[in-house]
């Protein structure tokens, strides 16, 4: 029987600037996702990288006095070696500069051109390169007589130079069908109305998609051309999508599995690129007559109490060191569980260690040691399944196993880990409450409740390292190895007789608590 399938990309990055835990976010939430829908038994394919092309990444290796090729060599190390530092496994690396992208987005332009939809004329407008995009004077803003980018704040260049563009006016009345069609194209209802406010309804232009002032991308050659153009990095990085399964290559097998006839198509990313990849993205497959994605899942922004994370502001938060300190899997449950995708999130150092000593230690780590303690020191040879001296509050706790792995289901069918973890750890709080009102301690003469009640908990802890394993995959190996478990899987979660003379010896302590 073939399995569903799931496609999920990262945007792919780009290089020109530090690492920041915004890259770590994105990036996280894209593998969890994956890691979900393997333990729903989905075939994955999972796709990050990096966008190498553009006046802004040229302008860089200048400044080093690098070749542009040797410049992102260097950078697109920096994303490999964090992705290895956070223990994140991809399929694929995109790069642009690839000769097989490259041959791709020229057939692509090409293609656009012979069905007309691109034409030659002159850009005369606005131009950031440091966000290498196009605005007019209405979307930017007007501070002493000159035009800065609404969101980065970067001064605008006022450009006037020969262009291709692409006829994005055209379908506008299709997009805007598109979204009211597709309710749920987008996590993100604020983005949603931002994009049909400011773009949608006032009437798409029609976009410069390429330039005759640099020469790092990808080149078109026309012989009417006056000079020689390079395609527009947008252009070229959206279809980054496809090439990275093979698109248009001689080997397509992955592109037809996964974008074709695949079931779920998603990209996640920050709600600052949402124009490009909700608007012109769409627009560009569907000139081309191909699928669309099925989900963009956009999140907001991390932030600082400083506000926005900036070099200017000098908030930027390394990755590495945090990584480093406090451990990857501990990381990327910290923004997995608190991170919600429709709200900015303020990031501080202090927030970070309550949530970890309150989620991991005190509550989580704190259960599965003082249980497994309980049953060695009464059970030597483990406990077992008693069904027929089960009460009422031990059914309940059986009962909610499923409740909540029904519920992280759903929250994670929606993209929505915080909820899937929150419920997860508020589950685990419950059990340490079981724990207080059957107070096992005083059980040690009557052992058959003894029995049934440590055995209960051994049920939920399961279900808990189960659920954590997609943020903590490393963590919970080891929990079920102490647990002398070796199935591990969603029907397992009913399996109560999982546990039956089973004999448990935690080896180590998983969650310290960290001090401030």
């Amino acid at each position: 029987m073939n399995k569903k399938t799931f496609y999920i990309t990262t945007p792919i990055y780009y290089p020109s600037g530090n690492l920041h835990i915004g890259h770590l976010l994105t990036t996280t939430l894209a593998w969890v996702y994956t890691n979900y829908k393997k333990q729903r038994g989905y075939d994955t394919l999972f796709s990050t990288g990096i966008d190498e092309h553009g006046q802004k990444i040229q302008k860089k290796a200048e400044e080093a006095k690098m070749d542009p090729q040797a410049y992102v060599d260097m950078q697109a190390n920096k994303f490999k070696n964090l992705w290895e530092l956070l223990d994140i496994e991809y399929n694929v690396f995109s790069r642009t500069t690839n000769k097989e992208h490259e041959k791709a987005v020229a057939l692509i332009f090409n293609k656009m051109k012979e069905k007309g939809f691109i034409y030659k004329a002159k850009y005369e407008g606005l131009y950031s390169i440091s966000d290498e995009e196009f605005l007019t004077p209405t979307q930017a803003i007007l501070k002493d007589n000159k035009y800065y980018h609404p969101v980065s704040g970067q001064q605008l260049q006022e450009v006037e130079e020969e262009s291709y563009f692409f006829n994005m006016s055209k379908f506008t009345p299709w997009i805007r069908s598109y979204f009211e069609n597709n309710p749920d194209f987008l996590t993100n209802r604020a983005t949603e109305k931002e994009l049909l406010n400011n773009f949608i309804d006032k009437g798409l232009e029609d976009l410069s998609v390429t330039r005759v002032s640099f020469d790092w991308g990808i080149k078109v050659y026309n012989a009417d051309d006056s000079r020689q153009h390079v395609i527009y990095v947008w252009l070229d990085a959206l279809f980054s999508y496809l090439t990275g399964l093979g698109y248009l290559s001689d080997n397509q097998s992955d592109y037809e599995k996964f974008w074709l006839n695949g079931n779920e198509r998603v990209h996640v990313l920050a709600k600052e690129i949402s124009r490009f990849h909700a608007i012109y993205w769409p627009i560009f497959l569907n000139s081309l007559d191909l699928n669309l994605p099925t989900k963009e899942v956009i999140h907001s922004w991390i932030i600082t109490p400083e506000g926005k994370m900036s070099k200017s502001k000098g908030n930027v938060v390394d990755p590495i060191p945090l990584i480093q300190t406090y451990g990857a899997e501990e990381i990327k449950y910290f923004f997995t569980s608190q991170v919600n995708i429709d709200n900015d999130f303020t990031f501080s150092y202090d927030l970070l260690i309550n949530v970890l000593n309150a989620d991991l230690s005190n509550n989580f780590g704190n259960l599965l040691n003082r249980t497994v303690k309980m049953v060695n020191q009464s059970f030597i040879n483990g406990v077992h399944f008693d069904e027929e001296n089960l009460h009422q509050i031990d059914k309940n706790i059986l009962k909610e196993i499923d409740l909540v792995y029904q519920d992280y289901c759903l929250a994670l069918d929606n993209f929505r880990a915080d909820k899937a973890l929150k419920r997860t750890i508020e589950f685990s709080k419950h059990l340490n409450e079981y724990i207080d009102k059957n107070e096992p301690w005083k059980l040690k003469d009557n052992l058959e409740r003894l029995n049934v009640v440590l055995n209960t908990l051994l049920q939920g802890i399961y279900a808990i390292t189960f659920m954590l394993s997609i943020v903590m995959p490393k963590k919970t190996s080891k929990i079920f190895n102490f647990l002398n478990q070796d199935i591990i899987s969603p029907t397992a979660l009913n399996d109560y007789k999982k546990f039956d003379n089973k004999v448990l010896d935690v080896k180590e302590i998983l969650f310290p608590r960290i001090k401030n």
